[in-house]
């Protein structure tokens, strides 16, 4: 029988043509050997000087091809194949860079910068930090450091970062000086793009990166081409702050990027003359207006208008251990994927299905297993979850994690079910 079965998948394969020669890849060795045992067909290939573009679309066929066969539940690939040539990092790293966070406000003046700053400084006492303005109309990062441009190129011809209290700092401004920036929304993308990537960070722990206000073309560039591992959000308590800010939140998880939590800036003031405390804006509760936890809440203070050598303000040290908490819990780049993980980029969506239900059926009970997609994973794990039981992926299984490695990698963990 098995016998029999290796025969048919081996056929099945050689339906699959040479890019090159046009004829089946089994006869012109692309494909040496095919064996079954236990419901796995295991697919010996040899792209040896291929083109990668077309070993991947081969490799998808045979596996495509293998799958048609009736009693194969498993597919595996092995052999080296070329990888394709790349002008950065596909997963949206940045070189010396370990994990990204990103400040972000819905509006500007609510104190985005001054956040941003004062959270990079309270970060330094236990990483190394690094500190770009993105905000590349309004690039304030360099007066609230007290530092000055023009920056100066490295060896390489890369940007260095100027350092200032142990914190790396780029921004526009220290290119542009006091010259005004007009550039409109591909200049501004392209400018933002090179310079982030063309700085040379040293081996930054964590980069902060103040993001200009909205959700323009700068947000978007970095939410969906840098592996952001996370997003603080800034807002005043006003209403119209907070609703738009909610809105910001849902395009951030939208892209896959977890928002940590929001910075509450001017929440109220205390009085020097009476020593009362008074509210700005009434006393709305912006955790249930903003959907996400509160990390901090910071009075309207002229002691917080600008970072200095002092231990970090309270609410400042509240914010950044909450930060903290969350790139101990995030792995940079994600979880670790092993060998045997099923890749569906870019297959058509009925093959991905199948080729996702078959796999997840051959698995023992208590199993793990790992697909990786191209975008957010969570409709598989739906799919998965009709395989045992009623009810959503949260119910299903005990373990299903959707993890995003980068713009264009996304991982779902699940456990089949004992």
């Amino acid at each position: 029988m098995t016998e029999e079965l290796t025969e048919r998948v081996r056929e099945a394969i050689a339906t699959v043509e040479d890019p090159d020669l046009g004829t089946s890849v089994v006869e012109t060795g692309l494909v040496p050997d095919v064996s079954v045992a236990d419901a796995t067909a295991t697919v010996r290939v040899e792209f040896a000087g291929a083109d990668p573009g077309d070993a991947e679309e081969v490799v998808e066929e045979v596996r495509s091809a293998a799958f048609e066969v009736a009693g194969v539940e498993r597919v595996r690939v092995e052999g080296d194949t070329p990888e394709p040539e790349s002008e950065g990092d596909a997963t949206g790293a940045l070189d010396g860079v370990e994990q990204v966070l990103a400040v972000m406000s819905a509006k500007g003046g609510v104190g985005k910068t001054t956040v941003a700053t004062h959270l990079a400084r309270a970060l330094a006492d236990d990483y190394d930090v690094g500190l770009f303005d993105a905000d590349i109309h309004g690039p304030n990062v360099p007066e609230m450091l007290g530092i000055e441009g023009p920056a100066q190129a490295t060896d390489d011809g890369l940007a260095a970062p100027t350092e200032v209290d142990g914190i790396e700092a780029m921004s526009v401004g220290l290119l542009a000086g006091d010259e005004p920036l007009a550039w409109r929304g591909a200049m501004a993308h392209d400018a933002l793009t090179e310079l982030l990537e063309d700085t040379a960070w040293s081996d930054r722990d964590v980069l902060v990166v103040d993001m200009p206000p909205g959700t323009g073309d700068v947000a978007l560039t970095m939410l969906q081409e840098v592996a952001v591992a996370g997003v603080v959000l800034v807002s005043t308590p006003f209403p119209t702050s907070l609703s738009d800010t909610a809105r910001s939140a849902a395009l951030v998880e939208e892209n896959g990027v977890p928002v940590v939590g929001a910075a509450i800036n001017m929440r109220g003031f205390e009085c020097e003359a009476c020593g009362h405390r008074h509210d700005l804006y009434g006393g709305d509760d912006p955790e249930s207006e903003l959907g996400v936890p509160v990390l901090a809440e910071l009075p309207f203070d002229r002691s917080l208008q600008r970072p200095d050598d002092a231990a970090a303000p309270d609410p400042i040290a509240a914010l950044a251990e909450g930060v903290a908490d969350h790139l101990e819990s995030t792995e940079a780049g994600g979880v670790s994927v092993p060998d045997s993980a099923l890749d569906v980029r870019g297959l058509p969506p009925q093959v991905r299905h199948e080729q996702v239900g078959a796999e997840f059926r051959a698995l023992d009970p208590g199993e793990a297993f790992y697909v990786v997609n191209d975008h957010d994973p969570s409709p598989l794990a739906e799919l998965l979850a009709g395989e045992v039981a009623d009810g959503s992926a949260d119910e299903a299984f005990d373990t299903c994690e959707v993890h995003r490695r980068g713009p264009d990698e996304w991982v779902l963990e699940v456990e089949r079910p004992a």
